[in-house]
């Protein structure tokens, strides 16, 4: 097996752990929110809608980013989930359109083009094969919280806070905006 074969299969992996902590999830599941105890930003308002959409924006744009010369920019992100929010239904059909372009953007590299460093959305530049790895654990992850919160938090009628304003908030400032 080459190392290329190796991140393919950990990436279908995750992303298959990824999709069965979602399956099933209602809208009512995917809108609900933990009280937020702690001080700390978790990438996300901490719903399950929120956790799918922030994974959704990294699959967009660190492919963009890392392996198609910045084609997409923070903005249009924002844009995007600006037309559907807070459709849980478009939130998921979205998240799986994220993982195709995800999966695209480095499908054509060979082994020899695991190594080169390639610009981030972080200040340093990595190779990218770090980037792919680190693509696959943010599934993993996520999928962790996901399956934690379908375990703790109630069902809502109200949607959650808007994840093209934390896009916003928190994407401002990137060299991709």
């Amino acid at each position: 097996m080459t190392a290329k074969e190796l991140l393919v299969r950990n990436s279908e992996y995750a992303w298959k752990e990824l999709s069965q902590a979602l399956e099933g999830v209602t809208e009512g599941q995917a809108w609900s929110i933990l009280p937020n105890l702690g001080g700390d930003y978790l990438h996300t308002d901490g719903s399950i809608q929120g956790i799918a959409l922030h994974i959704a924006g990294c699959k967009f744009m660190y492919g963009s980013i890392s392996f198609r010369n910045s084609e997409i920019r923070w903005r249009e992100i924002a844009e995007q989930l600006d037309a559907f929010e807070p459709s849980w239904s478009a939130a998921l059909e979205y998240l799986n359109r994220a993982h195709e372009y995800w999966m695209a953007s480095w499908a054509e590299l060979t082994d020899a083009d695991l190594e080169p460093l390639r610009p981030t959305n972080y200040t340093r530049e990595l190779p990218a094969w770090e980037m792919i790895r680190i693509m696959s654990q943010h599934d993993s992850y996520h999928a962790g919280q996901i399956a934690m919160l379908r375990f703790a938090a109630p069902e809502t009628i109200t949607p959650p806070p808007s994840s093209a304003e934390d896009v916003r908030k928190y994407c401002r400032d990137s060299k991709a905006w």
